[in-house]
Order: C-alpha cells, then sequence, then structure tokens
C-alpha cells in the first residue's frame, strides 16, 4: 500500500504530547457519575493496607459478616483505580472517616448530597486527573501498537479515532476504572505485537504481566487478554506448520511458553489482589456469580435487552452511530447540578470531536470497519501474525462485546472503542492511498510505508 510518509519522527512525539494535554484539560470539567464516589470510596482500601498495615481487613471473609458491602464492591472488579484514589486520598491528609460514601442509586441527587455520597471536590479533582494521565498513557500505547502492527499514518488516524471519542473522553476522564481499564487493554495488545515480533521468553513473561495488570484494572480486560492469546496461539501454530502438512504435532510445541505466560498473569493479578490470597481457588466461582448478579440486576433495572435483535441494535447505535452518553439513569437528565455541568462541559471545546450521532453515519462507520478488516486480510504487506492478532482481537472484541453486554450503556462498549479505531483508520488510509494513487500515477518517489 505505497503512500507518501514524511511526517518526521519527532513529530510522533508532539502528536502524543498534544492528545494528552487535550485529554487532560477536560478532567476537571467532567459532568460527575455516581460511581465515582463508589471508588473513591473503596480507597479505603489503601488505608487498610498502607496506613493501618492490617491485611485482615481486605482478605476474603467467606461468611460475609464483616463489611459485606465493602467486600462486594472489592471483589466485583479490580483494585488499580481504587489504590490509586486511596493513595491520593492519603497524601491530601484524609483519615478513614474522611472518605466520602458510596453512592446510592436508589436516592436522588440531593439526598446522596446530605449523606456525604459526593466526593470532597480537591479529592474528585486529583482522582480525575490520575484517570486522565491513565488515559493519555493508553493513547500513546496504543499509536505504538497500531504502528508496529499496521504503519505509522494507520497509528495517527486510529489514535485521533479513539482519545477524541466522545464516550472514550467523558469515562477515561471521570474518577471511575476506565482509564485503568483503557491502559491495562492497550498494554495488553502491545505485548501481545511485541511478542509475535519477537518470541523471546522476556515478551511471554512481559504479556503475562500485563495480562494481570489488565485484569487487575478491570475484571472484562480478561476477555481481551485471552483474544490476544489465542492470536498469539494460533499465529504459533501457523509460523511452526509442518511443511509436510503428514502431521501437525509439532505446530503445536510453541504454545508449551504460553504455560509460563499464564503462571506469570496469574501471578501478577494475585500480587495486585490481596482479597485473593485467602482463597485464590474459591474466589474465580464466587466473582462470577457477583458480576452475573450485578449485570442481571442491571438488566432488570434499567431496560437491558430482551432479544439478540436488541442487542444488534445496541451496538449499532452505540460503538457505530456513536450516541453519546453521560449517564445511564434516565432520571438523572432531571437533575439541574448535571445538567449544568454538561452544558458547561460541551461548551468547552474539551468533549471531544466524532463524526456521528445518526444511523448514515453509523452506516458508514460499520462498511468502513467491514472494508478495514478485509484490507488488513488480504494485506501480504502486514506479516501473517499481525493480521492474525488484529482480526483476532477486533472480530473476537466485537463478538463478545454483543453477547454479553446486557445493556445499552456505552462505556459497557468501551472495548469495542480501540478495535473499531483500526479498523476505521485502516480503511480510511487505504482509501486515501487509492486515491492518491489515482492522482499520482506514474509519478516517481514514493515510499512503502514503515
Amino acid at each position: 500500500m505505497p503512500l507518501p510518509d514524511r511526517i518526521p519522527r519527532w513529530f510522533d512525539a508532539l502528536w502524543l504530547t498534544l492528545l494528552a494535554a487535550y485529554i487532560l484539560a477536560g478532567a476537571a470539567i467532567a459532568p460527575f457519575h455516581g460511581d465515582e464516589s463508589t471508588l473513591i470510596f473503596m480507597g479505603r482500601d489503601f488505608h487498610y493496607l498502607f496506613v493501618e498495615g492490617d491485611l485482615s481487613q481486605v482478605m476474603y471473609d467467606d461468611t460475609w459478616s464483616t463489611r459485606p458491602t465493602e467486600q462486594k464492591l472489592r471483589l466485583e472488579n479490580g483494585t488499580i483505580s481504587k489504590t490509586i484514589y486511596g493513595w491520593l486520598a492519603w497524601n491530601q491528609g484524609f483519615a478513614l472517616d474522611d472518605f466520602n460514601r458510596p453512592w446510592s442509586w436508589g436516592h436522588d441527587y440531593e439526598t446522596n448530597l446530605r449523606r456525604n455520597n459526593v466526593p470532597d471536590a480537591q479529592l474528585l479533582k486529583a482522582a480525575r486527573m490520575a484517570s486522565a494521565i491513565q488515559l493519555a498513557l493508553a493513547g500513546a500505547i496504543f499509536f505504538q501498537f497500531a504502528r508496529i502492527t499496521l504503519n505509522r499514518p494507520t497509528a495517527y488516524v486510529a489514535t485521533a479515532l479513539l482519545v477524541m471519542h466522545p464516550n472514550v473522553l467523558i469515562n477515561g476522564r471521570r474518577a471511575m476504572m476506565e482509564g485503568s481499564h483503557l491502559l491495562g487493554l492497550t498494554l495488553v495488545l502491545l505485548a501481545g505485537a511485541l511478542l509475535l515480533r519477537e518470541r523471546h521468553w522476556r515478551n511471554y513473561l512481559l504479556l503475562g504481566l500485563c495480562m494481570g495488570l489488565a485484569i487487575s484494572a478491570k475484571h472484562p480486560n480478561v476477555l481481551a487478554a485471552a483474544l490476544v492469546v489465542l492470536a498469539v496461539a494460533i499465529a504459533n501454530c501457523w509460523q511452526s506448520r509442518p511443511k509436510n502438512k503428514r502431521s501437525f504435532v509439532g505446530a503445536w510445541r510453541p504454545t508449551v511458553w504460553l504455560l509460563p505466560l499464564l503462571i506469570a498473569a496469574a501471578l501478577a493479578f494475585l500480587l495486585l489482589n490481596p482479597a485473593w490470597w485467602s482463597a485464590p481457588f474459591e474466589l474465580p466461582s464466587v466473582i462470577i456469580e457477583i458480576r452475573s448478579s450485578l449485570l442481571q440486576s442491571q438488566a432488570a433495572a434499567y431496560n437491558g435487552y430482551d432479544s439478540f435483535l436488541e442487542r444488534l441494535q445496541g451496538l449499532f447505535h452505540i460503538a457505530f452511530a456513536a450516541e453519546h452518553q453521560y449517564f445511564e439513569v434516565a432520571h438523572w437528565s432531571e437533575y439541574d447540578v448535571i445538567t449544568e455541568q454538561i452544558r458547561t462541559y460541551e461548551s468547552s471545546g474539551l468533549a471531544g470531536f466524532l463524526i456521528g450521532g445518526s444511523s448514515l453515519v453509523g452506516f458508514v462507520c460499520l462498511l468502513l470497519a467491514g472494508y478495514g478488516a478485509y484490507s488488513i486480510a488480504r494485506d501480504s504487506v502486514v506479516g501473517a501474525d499481525n493480521r492474525i492478532l488484529l482480526l483476532v482481537w477486533a472480530i473476537g472484541t466485537a463478538l463478545l462485546t454483543l453477547l454479553l453486554t446486557p445493556v445499552p450503556w456505552a462505556r459497557y462498549y468501551l472495548p469495542l472503542a480501540p478495535a473499531l479505531a483500526v479498523l476505521v483508520a485502516r480503511a480510511l488510509v487505504d482509501l486515501y492511498s487509492a486515491m492518491l494513487l489515482r492522482f499520482r500515477r506514474g509519478a516517481d518517489g514514493l515510499v512503502v510505508l514503515d
């Protein structure tokens, strides 16, 4: 795919710095979400562990007799964001009693405010900045992933599509888990790409550590980690397939390296999740039950999908038509304070830029993503390993998101945003390249993308 690549290398750093500055600039004015209260509340685990030095406060209690609400919140998702927010609170001089309480979704905004369920303004600002920094790092890592697997022009377009996406920005800037979530996801992608570039034991170890970190950031990252491991296994088997096609036993030998990779992932996850230390084999089933119950209750309370057709429609409208979503609970539109925050945020010029919000544009985005996948699959310039990684991850993410997402909540579709960004960016760069060749047919001086 020939295309002029005259962008100087130093511009990569400038580009990523500008995107990071844009992300950070809008963090303080992001409209509030109730989950910010709950995540900051769970920062008290940092206090238990590192201030009081009492590990028993966070260890799993199978009787559920001690602070069951805290234990449920501790187990149902990762620890990275909670630990960061707890450290920030400690750094600002917060004692355990100074923490706000978790948000109560059964009460209105004013009642939550009276009951101390809204975080301290300075702590909220610091926590949002920490989340936004992680989102900025995720953007930089995602750029490197797209550059390694495809090329620099596609990396520029893909990073812009991801970082400037309004739903990615609003959720990544809030003091929730999405900044950590996307950072962990992109680390796994980049580690997978580096491993397929050089199959060295250090890169297997690196991927395993990144997987443990990513799943500790937010448990749904286990799906992305599984897809990357699957892509690595397929690529290994493809590269070592027998030339005589008589026996495929030897093709599975490289997968032996996946065992230490999985062990490294498990150890990294356990290190970052002290609650698991007392019952590492019992907790997986407990957490699956907790998360299943959570998703079922959300679907029952907030207009969950009733059919496969509704799931398809939700995927199309949120992922492709890019409907903006500031809150998931309808009555939040009645809160004047939230309405004013949204108005301020959108008028700031920092809310992101995306051509979307209509079915027509969503259909165009769908066609571009499909063409991007087709273009990657047939491009021999992109190595077979990279094609396998990109397609297994992107298509697998789309299918799993479709099948496992029970409610039309934009933040539950965020894992699909990087995949769509890569596919659409590839299609746009491919189409631009074709146009350029048409207008410069026969011209000299074209170079192949690096």
